[in-house]
């Protein structure tokens, strides 16, 4: 996002990454990672906020898995001057 020139700004940070995300990849694998971000973020502010223990050990290591296929793609792009 921030060598696009784009920053999320304002109360709702984590939702205008994952709709960048979204909109900037667009490909199978980023609308996976979209949907578990999002699905993470909106439980992270449930176990903040609300209720602690509500994410399963095999949740987080699903979740940990995507956002290494989605490093690795960043990395890739990075390097590839995209």
């Amino acid at each position: 996002m921030l060598k696009g020139g784009f920053r999320p700004v304002g109360e709702f940070k984590h939702v205008a990454v994952v709709e960048f995300v979204k909109v900037e990849f667009g490909d199978e694998l980023c609308r996976r990672l979209a949907f578990a971000f999002n699905n993470v973020r909106r439980k992270r502010h449930r176990v903040v906020y609300e209720q602690a223990g509500i994410t399963t050990e095999r949740e987080a290591s699903e979740v940990i898995g995507l956002a290494e296929e989605f490093v690795n793609r960043v990395g890739v792009m990075l390097e590839q001057g995209a």
